[in-house]
């Protein structure tokens, strides 16, 4: 059997990569940098702008599941062509934007393309380029793709909006970006997946038996996708809620912005290094642990934030949270493509995703409980106990067994 990854597949793996970090880094990492500029001209509020963010993840978790259903029905090149046009159209809307309605349309559009492109269909076809043999590796390479999207994507924004440019040109200059990306996907993956050598003889090194009896229906009702899907949607509630939250929770405690900024910036680093670091310590620590442990890693990080007084407890919070959302997001994929198989991981996928979508309330009740009680570490706190009980779910969870 061969394990080479051939040029073709290569180009392929890195043109998938370089999607997922451009529309990470420019949707939900850099939004909230640009919207400034934006309100400054259109004299928005916040609210206003909030409902931004709001479309943009629930249309990314709506879409999850239409992903894998448009990967399977139309293949992936018309499907990567489409959710290529969805996400340049998205760009181009926001940056001729006029109004409020325009705004919410365009990032309306970019959470349907970035569920389109990213996670859910990119997993799958990554999964097919390479060979069994460094299949972890390349879906661990391709999330810290995205994980590193959401660490430089606030920096180049920055320099832009500081250097003076123009709002409307990095929305176009976004779109330009991710349509010559897609193109490039577009021209490799269809010969890959029909032709002989290349992604579509990796694929095939997969055993038959993987996931064979299984359609994603059945595996969506058993308890260990019910388990999985919970681990998922409470590794989000954290991370959403720390990426909102957690540089104005540090400065209330008393700790300088700057120091603040540079543990999110530690945090965000961690969490995409994590992801990369699955794809190697896989090989030899089965997925149900290093899930367990990202869950255990989340109740430290969390109760870490809630009582960050201090530099120190500062800093246990970005290293243990920071660790454990990259490696929540690559355990959960790593176990659904080893109990159910690499075939049935779109719909799985995007089912997971689309029931962890109510995650994106996580911010929201932080913001409330904050209100009410004079600080976030109440709510902190309540979330390192549902990572608490998600992670001895995972411990006591079974390998599904077809009946």
């Amino acid at each position: 059997m061969d394990e080479r990854i051939t040029p073709r597949a290569m180009a392929l793996l890195g043109a998938l990569g370089a999607i997922f970090f451009l529309i990470t880094a420019t949707t939900f990492a850099s939004l909230g940098v640009i919207l400034p500029a934006m309100l400054a001209e259109f004299d928005w509020n916040w609210g206003t702008a909030g409902l931004g963010f709001t479309m943009l993840a629930l249309m990314t978790g709506v879409f999850s599941p239409i992903a894998a259903s448009s990967l399977e029905r139309l293949g992936a090149r018309l499907h990567y062509a489409i959710g290529g046009a969805v996400i340049v159209g998205g760009y181009l809307l926001l940056g001729t934007a006029t109004g409020v309605a325009a705004y919410l349309a365009a990032t309306s559009m970019l959470g349907a393309g970035f569920a389109l492109l990213a996670n859910v269909p990119g997993t799958y076809i990554v999964g097919r380029a390479a060979p069994l043999k460094w299949r972890n590796i390349a879906i661990g390479g391709y999330l810290a793709a995205g994980g590193a999207g959401g660490v430089f994507g606030p920096l180049i924004a920055n320099a832009h909006v500081t250097s003076g440019g123009d709002w409307r040109v990095y929305w176009f200059a976004s779109a330009i970006s991710a349509g010559a990306i897609v193109i490039l996907i577009v021209a490799l993956v269809e010969k890959s997946l029909a032709q002989g050598p290349g992604v579509h003889r990796a694929a095939l090194s997969e055993p038959t038996s993987v996931g064979a009896d299984w359609s994603p229906r059945d595996a969506m009702r058993t308890p260990a996708f019910i388990v999985i899907s919970a681990a998922l949607t409470v590794a989000y509630f954290c991370g959403v809620t720390v990426s909102t939250w957690s540089v104005a929770h540090l400065q209330n405690a008393g700790l300088a912005p700057a120091f603040a900024v540079s543990m999110f910036s530690l945090y965000s680093g961690l969490n995409a290094g994590a992801r990369a670091a699955g794809g190697a310590l896989v090989r030899h620590i089965d997925a149900k642990t290093l899930l367990a442990a990202a869950l255990l890693a989340n109740v430290i990080g969390m109760s870490a934030l809630a009582i960050a007084h201090t530099a120190p407890l500062a800093i246990v919070f970005a290293v243990f949270d920071g660790f454990a959302f990259g490696m929540a997001l690559f355990a959960t994929t790593a176990l659904l493509i080893d109990y159910f198989g690499l075939k049935n991981s779109p719909a799985l996928l995007g089912g997971a995703n689309l029931a962890a979508t109510i995650a994106m309330l996580g911010p929201t009740i932080a913001g409330q409980t904050a209100d009410r009680w004079g600080s976030f570490a109440p709510i902190f706190m309540i979330y390192a106990g549902a990572a608490l009980i998600a992670a001895i779910a995972v411990g006591a969870m079974k390998r599904p067994v077809r009946a």
